[in-house]
């Protein structure tokens, strides 16, 4: 299975809250009728975009079978294409794509209905490799090196994915090697509470700095549409 992963802007004459109406009322229904082989759907609100990184409005994350089914497959007709395609044009003004493989690393049951709010914060990570590191290298790096450090100095992490960038799709958008989401129980616990000591957070950051040149935090709420 492959993942997809949109960060999307609004129109320019729309506020986010009329964006972000358009998105889970009008479009969500829409995208899950007419999207046949779509077999995951979260769309994630954005609360806060870090500073010095785009401002974005929402991320979408979109699984298929197979790129074969985006490219090809995507909608259950033609009267369908035409139906999204204009709604998407009615609210989004951009969207940075990228195909990227997904890593569970720690997860708890969700018991959240489809459709409604997580609960807890959702910390969604864009990831760019240090310039003297491969894409092959960082990859490993962070799976085999920080992913393990990450599951014993962040305890109170109740869910983490490791997203791999394996292409981006769109002609703009950062030169992303990867994307981390971060759960947590709730705001208390940030940031100072995000680790278990601070020799803890040290450990982490210093190993960062390893293969990591440049990252952020946009802090999302989460909606689980299709799993």
């Amino acid at each position: 299975m492959i993942k997809l992963i949109f960060l999307c802007r609004r129109r320019a004459d729309l506020a986010h809250d009329q964006y972000v109406e358009r998105l889970l009322a009008g479009h969500v229904p829409l995208a899950l009728r007419h999207h046949p082989t779509l077999r995951k759907y979260v769309v994630n609100i954005v609360d806060a975009s870090p500073e010095g990184w785009p401002a974005l409005d929402s991320i979408g994350e979109l699984s298929f079978d197979s790129l074969d089914d985006f490219h090809g497959r995507l909608y259950d007709s033609e009267a369908g294409r035409r139906v999204i395609e204009a709604d998407v044009r009615g609210f989004m003004g951009g969207a940075d794509a990228y195909v990227t493989t997904e890593r569970v690393q720690r997860s708890t049951p969700r018991a959240t209905p489809l459709g409604q709010q997580s609960p807890g914060v959702k910390l969604i990570c864009p990831v760019v490799r240090r310039a003297n590191l491969s894409h092959t290298d960082f990859v490993a790096h962070w799976q085999t090196r920080h992913v393990p450090l990450a599951l014993v100095h962040h305890p109170g992490m109740t869910r983490y994915v490791t997203d791999i960038v394996d292409e981006r799709l769109s002609p703009t958008g950062e030169p992303l090697d990867g994307i981390a989401e971060l759960y947590f129980p709730s705001l208390d616990v940030l940031p100072r509470g995000m680790f278990d000591a601070p020799a803890g957070e040290q450990i982490i950051r210093d190993d960062i700095a390893r293969f990591i040149g440049r990252t952020a935090a946009y802090r999302v709420a989460e909606y689980v549409q299709r799993e």
